[in-house]
């Protein structure tokens, strides 16, 4: 770990957390934000990168799951508020990882496990919202698209752990009575946290599950 790398990457983080919580109400009518959620925005993608350079020092895989991590907490944000992934954040998205698959890219994620990556956890997650209607929203399929493109082989992990995630917490507010079996939770935020937990510490976890095997 190299000090002055997670210091900036926390003060990266910070700031375009904060653009993307100032951009987040284009596409928020249902519940406007409140004056302190760009501030919250910005520290939690700030230390979520921090914890990012903490682990992966400043190189190709850092700045792509920089990119991509900005992405998904605003993702979070919005869906959180209006039940939406807008459009214009899921292009964005794929443009970005694209384009870094071929301008910044790195030796561990070739530009056909990215693609496949995204073809594949686009397409399982469609199944699914085929297989169950109501259960997962169009959003979240095309989300996911971007989580296989900048994730890569380690999509999967990030896919299992959006899943436990969210079915964990859902049984608990479930149980609580805080939501009804009825209410609508979104699965963005989970998406982005098993993601985000994937693309940091995803080889970590590997390697745990295989020797405690």
């Amino acid at each position: 770990m190299i000090i002055w790398q997670v210091l900036v990457a926390v003060l990266l983080g910070a700031a375009v957390g904060y653009g993307g919580g100032r951009l987040a109400p284009r596409w928020i009518e249902e519940k406007p934000m409140a004056h302190w959620e760009p501030y919250v925005l910005a520290g939690v993608n700030g230390a979520v990168c921090g914890l990012l350079a903490a682990s992966h020092p400043f190189g190709a895989y850092f700045w792509q799951q920089f990119v991509f991590i900005s992405v998904l907490t605003t993702v979070s944000l919005i869906d959180l508020h209006d039940r939406i992934i807008p459009n214009e954040m899921v292009l964005f998205g794929l443009v970005a990882g694209l384009l870094m698959l071929f301008v910044l890219p790195y030796s561990q994620k070739g530009w056909v496990e990215g693609l496949s990556g995204g073809a594949g956890a686009f397409l399982g997650l469609l199944l699914i919202a085929l297989i169950v209607p109501g259960g997962m929203g169009l959003g979240d399929v095309k989300l996911a698209a971007v989580i296989g493109l900048f994730l890569g082989r380690w999509s999967a992990m990030g896919l299992l752990l959006a899943f436990l995630a969210g079915g964990l917490i859902s049984g608990l507010l479930l149980a609580f009575k805080i939501v009804g079996r009825k209410s609508h939770i979104p699965f963005g935020p989970w998406l982005a946290l098993g993601s985000i937990i994937a693309a940091i510490y995803g080889p970590q976890l590997w390697n745990w599950y295989m020797t405690s095997l």
